[in-house]
């Protein structure tokens, strides 16, 4: 709601003029007020837009970092060819009666790439958030307490579209060097090795399988959660949505991240 001071200090300083309220004087303090409200609203907008970005990278470096070893034993085993290929052992790199230097080669081996997924989620994860909040707000499905399917499933697709572009050479690079026998020194010899030998369609090879995973999960993510988020925020009859609303809307929302990648390997 607007501050009424700015309406109070017109009509008092009109008063003390000698001027009678008319409808001149009124429509001048509305403009004052209503200029205030929207320089107000706009700056909180505004404000909002760049923290859904902040509180996007931060969680997405995180998410991606915390889980990598996990990715990479699941990269190794998608892309075994062999039935050998295929255990958890082999993916790990394992083998009984290991030293302890072989120990710590394989939590080394199972962190390669690690690099390029951590810089590259954050960039990533603030655009698809900072899209999915904007879009939202476009199609009409910003009003707190209103179910806006239709608003919030197009808004997580335009996110993911975005998103992926800048994740999809990310994802190919990190593959790459999760690879057990991966012919690449680091994430630059790769990129560099990459480019070279094949060009830059190779790090969107797999984006066009991405987008057709990602965009009917998103949007099935997103107005599920939307869904979730308003029915829990009225059962629990509070003033705002607390931590546990939005964490109980996001596990009923989807039971992933908010976007992956297509297997390039």
């Amino acid at each position: 709601m607007a501050d009424p001071k700015p309406f109070e200090i017109a009509f008092s300083a009109s008063l003390r003029r000698g001027d009678a309220p008319n409808a001149r004087g009124g429509a001048d303090a509305a403009r004052v007020v209503t200029g205030q409200s929207f320089g107000v609203a706009a700056s909180t907008l505004e404000g909002a837009f760049y923290g859904h970005m902040c509180a996007g990278a931060v969680a997405g470096a995180v998410e991606h970092t915390a889980m990598f070893p996990v990715d990479t034993i699941k990269t190794r085993l998608q892309a075994a060819t062999s039935a050998s290929g295929r255990s958890y052992a082999h993916a790990m790199s394992t083998s009984s009666g290991a030293s302890v230097a072989q120990a710590m080669q394989t939590i080394r081996g199972l962190y390669r790439g690690v690099s390029a997924a951590g810089l590259g989620a954050g960039p990533a994860h603030a655009v698809y958030f900072a899209t999915y909040e904007k879009c939202k707000v476009w199609f009409g499905g910003g009003v707190k307490g209103e179910h806006a399917p239709v608003a919030h499933a197009a808004a997580g697709a335009c996110a993911t579209i975005l998103a992926d572009a800048l994740q999809n050479p990310v994802d190919t690079v990190k593959q790459r060097l999760q690879l057990a026998n991966s012919p690449y020194a680091g994430a630059m010899d790769c990129v560099s090795k990459t480019l070279r030998n094949e060009g830059v369609r190779a790090f969107y090879r797999s984006y066009p399988t991405t987008l057709a995973m990602n965009v009917p999960f998103t949007a099935i993510h997103f107005s599920t959660y939307e869904a979730a988020k308003t029915a829990l925020f009225k059962a629990s009859e509070a003033e705002r949505e607390g931590f546990a609303v939005q964490f109980a809307a996001g596990g009923g929302g989807g039971g992933g991240p908010p976007h992956s990648s297509a297997d390039e390997t």
